[in-house]
């Protein structure tokens, strides 16, 4: 299903182009991919192709890079990008598609090796894998970090479930430490966690090592350990500080039962609307940035802790839980009283 032209021996994260190209169209199985070996194109780009056969993207300098065809014109299609002629749709001129995994709009991704400079390539093909509408440490802090790692687990073969098993270790190290009244160790080891729930799946997306194994377990992880995290913290607080160890227990019920309010509403939105919920509208993606989930509770405490004031940071997340759950419900309501009427696009298409 994919005829390659010409030779590339570079690599992008530990991959040539011809290899990250195999494992991209091995979902298409009624045409054939023609590329230049030097192509690297994103996992929407080859989408576009196989819903385009026989007309070819091209870089953005404007030199053929692949099209899809029926495996009687593959040697036409050969031929072209051998030729070079430039003839084809310069990604530039096709409209910012909407990502709907992603969160984000995006124009396609089409680059080849032999024009561009492989970090590069490998920076501005990490962007396009990055979600759009996340938490504000997800989106401003790990993105520079987050490629680094990704770019080392990739160059020494460490896929991206191992580094999800890791995640999961620190799950449980960072329970038994919160438990326990070690608070400071445990806060660091969570953003640890963090940090690597954001590289195993950039990992996965740049590798095009996406598993049903891996997104099972990073997902499940995803759901279930906050609401653990949560109730050790409440006992290793309320073991520091036993007077105040009855609005600390209060304190874990609201953001136990925010959080799953928060992820009620979520699913209802979907269903009701069909698309995520903070995809709405400009207000809904921003309010996404700062919500009441894992890493927004974990600046607070941070910045608790820094303050010799964890107690007081813990009730500050239930309160802020709480504010989070009514905007959400208020979003919902006036995203499903608009259905009535009128069609309820995302402002990212």
């Amino acid at each position: 299903m994919l005829r390659i032209v010409g030779s590339c021996e570079e690599r992008l994260f530990g991959l040539t182009p011809a290899e990250r190209l195999k494992r991209q169209v091995g979902r298409i199985r009624h045409l054939v991919v023609v590329a230049h070996a030097s192509t690297v194109l994103g996992d929407a780009a080859v989408d576009w192709l196989a819903e385009n056969p026989g007309v070819a993207l091209t870089t953005p300098s404007g030199r053929a890079a692949a099209l899809a065809c029926a495996g009687e014109d593959a040697e036409d299609g050969e031929r072209r990008l051998l030729e070079g002629s430039g003839e084809g749709i310069n990604p530039a001129l096709i409209p910012p598609m909407f990502i709907r995994k992603l969160r984000r709009r995006d124009t396609l991704f089409v680059r080849r090796l032999d024009e561009s400079r492989r970090g590069e390539v490998e920076r501005a093909l990490f962007a396009t894998v990055y979600k759009g509408v996340t938490d504000l440490i997800t989106k401003y802090v790990w993105p520079v970090p987050a490629f680094w790692a990704t770019k080392a687990c990739a160059r020494a073969g460490v896929g991206p479930n191992l580094v999800t098993m890791v995640g999961i270790a620190l799950v449980a190290a960072v329970a038994f430490l919160w438990a326990d009244g070690r608070i400071a160790v445990g806060l660091a080891l969570a953003w640890l966690m963090t940090f690597l729930d954001t590289v195993d799946g950039k990992l996965a997306r740049v590798t095009v090592t996406s598993s049903p194994l891996g997104n099972i377990l990073d997902h499940a992880t995803d759901v279930i350990h906050p609401p653990v995290w949560w109730l050790c913290l409440a006992a290793g607080l309320a073991g520091q500080e036993p007077a105040a160890a009855g609005r600390i227990w209060a304190a874990s019920w609201i953001i136990l039962g925010g959080y799953v309010a928060g992820r009620i509403i979520e699913e209802w939105f979907k269903r009701r609307i069909g698309y995520n919920a903070y995809l709405w509208r400009p207000f809904d993606s921003a309010f996404r940035l700062i919500v009441s989930r894992r890493n927004i509770v974990l600046l607070i405490m941070t910045a608790g802790l820094l303050i010799a004031a964890p107690a007081a940071a813990y009730l500050t997340a239930a309160a802020w839980t709480l504010i989070s759950v009514a905007v959400q419900l208020v979003r919902f309501v006036q995203a499903s009283r608009t259905a009535r009427h009128d069609s309820v696009e995302t402002w990212l298409k």
